[in-house]
């Protein structure tokens, strides 16, 4: 069926991530083995209420601090937290603006209120954009829509706001299980392996 609308996530694919600087900034503010510690079940636990709106980003610092020990102040939190945050290069911005004269196009993000927050302003230093709304003709954070990818309910959420097909809608991710999850509910799916202006010029849309 001809795509009629385009759903992509942020994170590695619009926005470059590096997970690792957050690491290594939590582990030069005394937070031991910080890999691993935010995939433990308890931190994970934390990370998924706090992705899925159900804390606060008060709730968030205070309780990573507690159980981790560390004792620092919120500025040091924040720059930490944010430290894996990269570009937006502009070939996407311009990519983005392209499509929306074809397609509907919307984003699909697993992200908390503090990186929502900041790549904002990251579009405000570098592109003098207010923020992802101005790319898309519809953002959908799981910190807003209390779902986060691979759970049914995120995409349920996007079609229930903009009466989107699935089957007429092509969606991109990074991560293989979000990919599978779309799939599973009626998606044309692109897994993004390559740059994603390369690969949409690839699948010539």
């Amino acid at each position: 069926m001809p795509v009629k609308n385009l759903l992509f996530d942020l994170g590695g694919v619009i926005i470059d991530l590096h997970i690792q600087k957050t690491r290594e900034a939590f582990e030069e503010l005394g937070l031991t083995d910080a890999g691993n510690w935010f995939v433990a079940h308890n931190q994970a636990a934390l990370l998924s209420s706090y992705e899925t709106g159900t804390i606060d980003t008060d709730t968030f610092i205070r309780n990573v601090s507690l159980s981790s020990g560390l004792s620092i102040s919120e500025k040091q939190f924040r720059d930490a937290w944010n430290a894996m945050l990269g570009k937006v290069r502009w070939a996407r911005v311009e990519m983005l603006r392209e499509l929306r004269e074809k397609y509907r196009v919307y984003a699909l993000s697993n992200i908390n209120a503090l990186h929502a927050q900041a790549c904002h302003h990251i579009l405000q230093r570098d592109h003098d954009l207010y923020s992802f709304h101005e790319l898309f003709d519809r953002v959908f954070y799981s910190h807003e829509i209390h779902a986060r990818k691979p759970d049914p309910e995120s995409w349920q959420a996007v079609i229930a706001s903009t009466g989107i097909l699935p089957e007429e809608t092509l969606f991109f991710d990074d991560n293989p299980a979000n990919i599978l999850a779309a799939e599973k509910l009626g998606f044309q799916v692109h897994l993004v392996d390559l740059e994603i202006t390369d690969l949409v010029e690839q699948i010539r849309l």
